[in-house]
């Protein structure tokens, strides 16, 4: 992705986005078992309309069939963001831009899923996206045989007005000075939810799997206070090229997640976690 000197990203055409995800043009049920009942809404008509409300596609994806599969699979992921809506680094007039809050939408034509709309926020100093957590920002979800315009108009504005408290909860975080060792606690926090093993579970990590994970970058990152040190941690988590050392002293360089699904669910989990490192008077 690229952006542009003021930047304001080059949004993708409707000819890119069918080029990195075709399965949201498929104007048919992907699922040759669905019965005749099964009312399909295309991802594309949705596409257009996020258009008319300001909110350009800027990322596609599709999940890969698996090896062997009926290759009815079709869930894809699409990102928005609108021009005119970001998030100044100083806030005011003179204030560099640092993050664009996007509309992220998940669906399928196989009739596993829903029209899906989260909230994410994209970096400019890493080029890098998350998902807000659930706690912070309810999904919503609009069922195809339900779609239509004004619906879609709804979810537009609900996000919008979600806004503000996102950069509230942000501001929060900048606020909150880690100490070493809260930010070595983060750091084993978030590679226990990519390891998928539970909190309260027993994991050794070595002090130079956690240095590694919250070594910056790049120098902008640099910094203790909880804002800085969770997106060192979740740049680290999703994009790999940190290394682990297992219990038989084997140490591997972790690669980048490249699952939709994992992806964003990995991303709202980091957000609930961070959560818990701040003034439990400003949490609540």
């Amino acid at each position: 992705m690229s952006f542009n000197s003021n930047g304001i990203s080059n949004f993708m055409t409707m000819d890119e986005v069918k080029r990195m995800c075709p399965a949201a043009f498929k104007s048919e049920p992907t699922n040759p078992n669905l019965s005749d009942k099964y009312v399909q809404a295309n991802t594309a008509t949705v596409i257009e309309d996020l258009g008319k409300l300001g909110w350009y596609p800027v990322q596609a994806k599709q999940c890969r069939a698996k090896k062997n599969s009926s290759g009815i699979r079709s869930f894809h992921m699409i990102a928005f963001q609108n021009p005119d809506i970001y998030i100044k680094k100083d806030g005011g007039n003179g204030g560099t831009i640092d993050a664009f809050p996007r509309i992220i939408l998940t669906n399928s034509h196989d009739g596993f899923n829903s029209f899906k709309f989260m909230v994410g926020l994209f970096r400019l100093v890493c080029s890098n996206g998350l998902v807000v957590g659930t706690d912070e920002f309810a999904n919503m979800a609009i069922r195809h045989i339900n779609y239509d315009f004004e619906t879609l108009r709804d979810v537009v504005k609900t996000t919008i007005d979600g806004i503000p408290g996102i950069i509230c909860k942000m501001n929060e975080m900048k606020n909150t000075v880690l100490s070493e060792g809260e930010k070595k606690e983060l750091a084993a926090s978030v590679l226990k939810i990519r390891k998928n093993i539970p909190e309260e579970e027993k994991f050794d990590i070595d002090e130079d799997t956690i240095m590694d994970i919250l070594k910056p970058n790049r120098s902008e990152d640099a910094g203790d206070d909880l804002w800085t040190v969770f997106n060192i941690c979740q740049e680290k988590m999703i994009k790999g090229g940190f290394s682990v050392t297992n219990a038989e002293n084997k140490t591997r360089k972790q690669r980048a997640i490249s699952s939709i699904k994992k992806d964003m669910g990995f991303n709202q989990k980091l957000w609930d976690v961070a959560a818990r490192f701040m003034p439990a008077t400003v949490a609540a």
